[in-house]
């Protein structure tokens, strides 16, 4: 590689299913990004990513009115799926915290995010919700140098999530004093898809508590404290990619 352009200094553009030595135009967006805001130029030096774990050198090979046509040189690195597959059943939530917790969970090695709506769910889901959240998702992996996108669901209900299948599933309960996250988790290295569920503003009653446990959750305390609810998320993140990815890395 040109040591003059080092690959952490080139910026970084979605590219799903480019590969080497063939041209490949670049969205709307990106290539808005690419031309207008960082106004770059055919022969430039890019970086590119196929959304399915390669990351490739590339180069601008020209720019038009109808868009912005590239090519990928070199394979720069190769990322393996994600480890186990992470789910996180998030709350629907007020102001702006569902894509604050979409950022995180793109950073802490999420796989995919379920917004949920429950009994005590006071936000409700827009039209556009997924796609706001699908460009939030995108904008963390380009910046934290992650390879797998995560993936956004629809908003589903407590009875919907809690029949889906996992090896382990966990739900975030302030009424439960004896086990915590790192005694249920240090059981399940040999895991492969984890379920965590954790509650919206009021947290879960004690119906919805008693439900999930039918269904094979497990409750989690969080501490002495009571978490706001996407306090709570982030915390259960940073525990599982303490536990599961940290070490890997």
């Amino acid at each position: 590689m040109d040591n003059a352009c080092p690959a952490q200094s080139l910026t970084r553009f979605l590219a799903p299913g480019i590969t080497l030595s063939k041209p490949y135009l670049l969205s709307a967006e990106e290539s808005h990004h690419l031309k207008d805001v960082l106004r770059l130029k055919a022969g430039d030096k890019i970086i590119l990513l196929d959304l399915a774990g390669q990351e490739f050198m590339g180069e601008i090979l020209k720019i038009t009115k109808k868009g912005t046509l590239v090519k990928a040189l070199t394979l720069l690195r190769r990322e393996d799926p994600l480890f186990p597959q992470v789910i996180f059943l998030v709350p629907l939530l007020k102001k702006d915290w569902l894509s604050f917790l979409v950022e995180k969970a793109v950073e802490l090695s999420v796989t995919e995010i379920v917004p949920v709506i429950t009994e005590r769910t006071v936000a409700k889901p827009k039209e556009n919700l997924v796609k706001k959240l699908e460009k939030r998702a995108l904008q963390s992996l380009k910046q934290c140098r992650r390879l797998w996108p995560l993936k956004i669901n629809t908003p589903q209900s407590l009875a919907q999530v809690a029949e889906m299948d996992a090896d382990l599933k966990i739900f975030a309960y302030e009424k439960e004093r004896e086990k915590n996250p790192k005694e249920i988790l240090k059981a399940s290295s040999a895991f492969k898809k984890i379920l965590v569920l954790t509650g919206p503003e009021g947290g879960f009653s004690e119906k919805e508590a008693a439900f999930l446990c039918e269904k094979g959750f497990i409750p989690t305390c969080l501490g002495q404290y009571i978490l706001r609810a996407e306090t709570a998320a982030l915390y259960l993140m940073s525990i599982i990619h303490f536990m599961f990815f940290l070490q890997k890395s």
